[in-house]
């Protein structure tokens, strides 16, 4: 039989043309498409971190940075450009003259508002808090605050004491001064026999609750010496001085719900038991050899550096339990000390101005950034005389560090003469503007004036005159009773 071999050799011819080229029927070929080639841009603070999320137009459309800061931009061969823009900087553009590998970098410049937190005298308030947009800042001891990468937003402004603003910041104005007013605080005194019986500290409450009183000067260190909460500072236990009446962290709770300004006493240099427990640290009588004492009390040294910490330390640990503000009481020399007294650094009257001054400032600078203001129980009779008083006390010098100033200007602490009186006493209101008047007058820093007014030995009318005078010079206050008794008909009733 004979085969044919034509057909199979056909059909192989044309499996191989198949192969080799598509068929194409009615139009030339379709070539692969190609990818267009992209260039990086890099996006990045003044710090040279990568910017997220910025936003880019380019000639080819919006791009957003990844998580790396980099966006892309199409390359067709010529020069193309972007402009980008992100949330906290100013807008920035970029351009690409060549085709590259490595990423094109952008820097942003941030947006910086920046500012200052005053007093309505102008003088810079410390530890303000200045809020935009999540971001928050406390003013320094000038009162300035800073912040970089700001939007447009509302800005808040808050300081213990004092009445927190807001205002719409509209992102043109990059430099604000910012002017608060105090509150006016109206306080009562809490001395340690309040903790003794749980019903008068009740009776305290209900006081601020259904009165005018919208704060609460509570002893955490009295004058006995003695330590009134849990410390956890060594030298208050190393030398017995701590008797815990009372639990910080709830007498800080109850005051908060119900919305009280929270001032902690703490009585400073006259410390009977510190005193007498390490006589290096106190003042030292010649004529006795051991710590010096006039009646029942007895006197630090405000020169020696250990007395100092010692009250700077328990300070520190109050703050941070959450009051708002420590008021050092008996901040001063003793009053009226022999030549036999001796002081580390000596007792000119600069040396004492400059003592009281300093410790003052320290308690401000390690107090400020915890968020307390620094307050300074001061002698009456200090607003109207010239010098430091013989105790360290000297009213314009500690108006430029103090942020308030509380002068006990009780009506029977003046004798005869003062104000033109014959018996002070009998002249509530009077003595009380006499003494503000000459302390409003003699200011020359950031400190607000609170006195201290009398409430013992004095009806509810003569305490009412009191509350008056202050009020009438728009000045808050605090009165004054050791026992913490008051004359609540004195107070104005709480109004919705």
């Amino acid at each position: 039989m004979v085969w044919s071999l034509a057909p199979v050799l056909g059909s192989v011819l044309l499996t191989a043309c198949l192969a080799q080229s598509p068929v194409v029927v009615g139009e030339a070929p379709i070539p692969a498409p190609t990818e267009v080639p992209t260039v990086a841009i890099l996006v990045k603070d003044d710090a040279g971190e990568p910017i997220v999320g910025a936003l880019a137009d380019t000639d080819y459309g919006q791009e957003v940075t990844d998580g790396s800061g980099v966006f892309r931009v199409r390359w067709e061969g010529e020069p193309t450009s972007a402009s980008v823009k992100a949330q906290g900087f100013f807008p920035g553009a970029v351009e690409v003259d060549s085709f590259q590998d490595d990423p094109v970098e952008l820097a942003l410049r941030p947006v910086v508002l920046r500012g200052a937190v005053v007093d309505n005298q102008g003088f810079g308030l410390a530890i303000a808090s200045v809020s935009l947009g999540g971001v928050n800042v406390m003013t320094d001891d000038q009162g300035s605050f800073e912040i970089s990468r700001a939007s447009p937003g509302t800005i808040t402004v808050e300081r213990p004491g004092w009445v927190a603003t807001e205002f719409v910041w509209d992102g043109e104005i990059l430099v604000h001064e910012i002017v608060l007013e105090p509150y006016l605080i109206r306080a009562l005194h809490v001395g340690h026999t309040v903790f003794v019986s749980e019903g008068q500290w009740s009776e305290i409450l209900s006081i601020a609750e259904d009165t005018v009183v919208n704060a609460l000067v509570i002893d955490v260190k009295d004058e006995s010496g003695r330590v009134l909460f849990d410390t956890d500072v060594g030298l208050a236990r190393e030398i017995g001085a701590v008797d815990v009446l009372f639990n910080i962290d709830r007498v800080v709770n109850q005051m908060d719900v119900r919305g009280l300004y929270k001032i902690a006493r703490l009585v400073t240099f006259q410390d009977p038991i510190a005193a007498r427990a390490i006589v290096e640290m106190a003042v030292f009588d010649t004529a006795t050899g051991t710590s010096f004492r006039k009646r029942n009390q007895y006197f630090l040294d405000p020169t020696d550096q250990q007395a100092r910490e010692y009250a700077l330390r328990l300070a520190e640990e109050v703050c941070a339990a959450g009051f708002d503000e420590i008021q050092f009481d008996y901040v001063r020399f003793p009053d009226g000390y022999p030549d036999t007294a001796v002081f580390d650094l000596g007792d000119s009257e600069d040396i004492r101005i400059g003592t009281i001054t300093t410790f003052l400032a320290q308690a401000a600078e390690r107090l400020h950034p915890l968020g307390c203001v620094v307050g300074a129980d001061i002698f009456g009779f200090i607003t109207t005389v010239i010098g430091d008083g013989g105790i360290g006390q000297e009213f314009t010098t500690l108006s430029t560090t103090a942020d308030v100033l509380s002068p006990m200007v009780y009506p029977s602490h003046y004798s005869t003469g003062w104000f033109g009186f014959d018996t002070p006493n009998d002249h509530p209101g009077e003595v009380v503007a006499g003494a503000l008047d000459a302390g409003l007058k003699r200011l020359e820093g950031q400190s607000i004036i609170r006195p201290w007014l009398q409430d013992f030995y004095y009806t509810p009318e003569q305490v009412r005159e009191q509350i008056d005078a202050a009020e009438a010079r728009s000045l808050g206050w605090m009165l004054w009773n050791a026992a913490s008794i008051f004359n609540v008909d004195a107070l104005d009733p709480e109004t919705p």
